[in-house]
């Protein structure tokens, strides 16, 4: 199974249109089954083309360019968060091309409203691969010590959102740098995480983000803030930072992080 998460910053980037190409490209190339998307905008002001999506949504955009590469291959899934940068609607969204058995979006944050940007929604996802259902939530977290929100409750409240047993798998932007802040990251997988990074038989250095960015904005070293966690140990045959320069052009200010996961 290949999945793949990154923060895509949408329409916050220079040449965002070479980089949108340059993400469908490789989500052609390298025939993802998931792909989880944070900060997938789209201008408050743009025309409704459904009850929810905008002409300029940035993932509505993206599958076209991947319907021109591989045809009708991929499903998409939004949901709005909240309101960034007082003029987007900022959400989280999946690409697969599986079976989907179930589209789950909800808040994990205490805050609920779309003119809070505490406000944290998650989308899951069930989908079926090669007979088990697998659950996937596509995550954009609030901080660790920030103020209005306790992250540790937040992701719990994504742990427990289904009683299953079946597997389940957390992508995306956790906030969260294992690097400078163990601690934090340590009590994230206390919850009962497990890192596909340190499951891996092949890696890399793991950094999705080696400046200072929004949020992070006294803090200019590289991080590790971009996980795919699972709840059941699993053989993940690599972990891979892509989108950073080296494994394909940088597309945003968070590299992705793509794993093969053995089921």
């Amino acid at each position: 199974m290949k999945l793949l998460t990154v923060n895509v910053h949408a329409w916050l980037e220079d040449n965002q249109e070479e980089k949108l190409n340059t993400l469908a490209q490789a989500i052609a190339e390298n025939d993802y089954d998931v792909i989880a998307l944070q900060e997938v905008n789209q201008l408050m002001s743009a025309k409704l083309v459904t009850h929810e999506l905008r002409d300029d949504n940035y993932g509505l955009i993206l599958l076209e360019k991947l319907r021109h590469l591989v045809g009708e291959k991929y499903s998409y899934y939004w949901s709005n968060s909240h309101i960034g940068y007082d003029k987007y609607d900022e959400g989280i969204a999946f690409l697969t091309k599986l079976p989907v058995y179930e589209v789950d979006p909800f808040y994990c944050s205490q805050h609920q409203s779309l003119d809070s940007i505490l406000s944290r929604k998650i989308l899951g996802l069930t989908v079926a691969y090669k007979g088990q259902l697998v659950e996937c939530y596509s995550c954009h977290i609030n901080l660790p010590d920030g103020e209005g929100e306790d992250q540790l409750e937040n992701i719990q409240t994504i742990i427990n959102r289904t009683q299953t047993d079946n597997l389940k798998v957390f992508m995306g932007d956790f906030n969260t740098d294992s690097i400078s802040n163990h601690s934090a990251y340590e009590a994230i997988i206390n919850l009962g995480l497990i890192d596909t990074y340190d499951l891996a038989e092949e890696k890399d250095s793991g950094i999705t983000v080696e400046k200072a960015i929004d949020g992070w904005s006294d803090h200019a070293e590289e991080k590790r803030l971009d996980y795919i966690f699972l709840n059941q140990t699993k053989t993940v045959l690599s972990s891979r930072v892509i989108f950073n320069g080296k494994n394909k052009a940088i597309i945003s200010d968070h590299f992705g992080v793509e794993i093969q996961l053995e089921l």
